[in-house]
């Protein structure tokens, strides 16, 4: 494999070449690889011929979330929880081209799981004994979001000193939150993308990155929050809270969280705009409504 120290933007296309380079390497056929959702701090590539999912970290400066990711996997594996699996025929990350990759087995003719079946298997998740020492750190809520304000060229300097200046407020609101449920492993990110059910109907835990050790309110804020934004409506989101068995938004310091998910789903959209203009749209829609908070959200989807 090879390193360069000056690498092409990571787009789609840059990410493909990288993740084809990586299977024909490995002995793989790449034939028909496909692009699984948007581009960010990573690139996801289904390998139909291979029945494997590739995984493209945009930098170098991925491994120790990449090394943790693959570690976390292989942990869950032994505790028979159902999360997604690497590939154990490759040794892994692999680098490429100044890039990290990674290989996990296809989910079969997955299906979006439902909210009841997402806060069943957080519950699940969540009732996990601590990992062994040193293998999963303690959750980060602020964890690059400097980084996205600043890549966010595609928005005014105004709101980008905006959102910078509600990250300081944020950090300085969660020191006083008081959390209520007890700490223990958390996903980090459970939204309806990295939960999906399999062709043996088992929902599966996807896109470990995040997984760390952390108040399990911070998993219970991500659905609640897609009800603010309109993504869920009341039936929807109580199917989750019901199943799980605890509602976050009754919980003194879920507008604190509820924020800071809000400021996060705005800077990772933001981030993306300088290489895709049709964003920049959206991006100041989120960032107005951050500015009036009691202003209705009615947000899209950044894919």
């Amino acid at each position: 494999m090879t390193l360069e120290n000056s690498p092409a933007p990571f787009t789609a296309e840059s990410a493909q070449a990288v993740a084809v380079a990586v299977c024909r390497a490995a002995g793989m056929d790449p034939a028909g690889a496909t692009l699984m959702g948007p581009v960010a701090d990573n690139a996801v590539f289904r390998i139909p011929a291979e029945r494997i999912v590739v995984r493209v970290a945009s930098s170098m400066r991925a491994m120790p979330r990449v090394a943790r990711e693959l570690a976390v996997a292989r942990w869950l594996a032994e505790q028979d929880f159902p999360a997604v699996r690497p590939v154990d025929a490759v040794t892994q990350p692999v680098a490429e081209q100044n890039r990290l990759v990674t290989f996990w087995e296809e989910i079969q003719n997955p299906r979006q799981a439902s909210t009841a079946e997402m806060g069943t298997l957080l519950r699940r998740l969540h009732a996990l004994p601590d990992p062994p020492s040193g293998l999963v750190g303690p959750m980060e809520p602020f964890v690059r979001q400097r980084a996205h304000i600043a890549e966010a060229t595609g928005i005014d300097a105004d709101d980008r000193d905006f959102l910078m200046s509600l990250l300081t407020q944020l950090k300085e609101a969660y020191d006083e939150v008081k959390f209520t449920l007890p700490a223990g492993v958390i996903h980090g990110d459970p939204h309806r993308k990295n939960i999906l059910v399999d062709d043996k109907d088992r929902p599966i835990l996807l896109d470990l990155e995040r997984f760390s050790l952390g108040p399990r309110e911070w998993d219970l804020t991500v659905p609640a929050v897609y009800l603010r934004v309109g993504w869920y409506d009341d039936a929807t989101y109580t199917a989750f809270s019901s199943a799980y068995g605890f509602d976050v938004t009754a919980w003194d310091g879920f507008a604190t969280l509820a924020a800071i998910r809000e400021l996060r789903m705005t800077t990772w959209l933001a981030a993306r705009t300088g290489r895709e203009p049709r964003l920049i749209g959206e991006a100041r829609r989120r960032i107005a409504s951050l500015r009036d908070t009691s202003a209705p959200r009615h947000w899209t989807p950044g894919t």
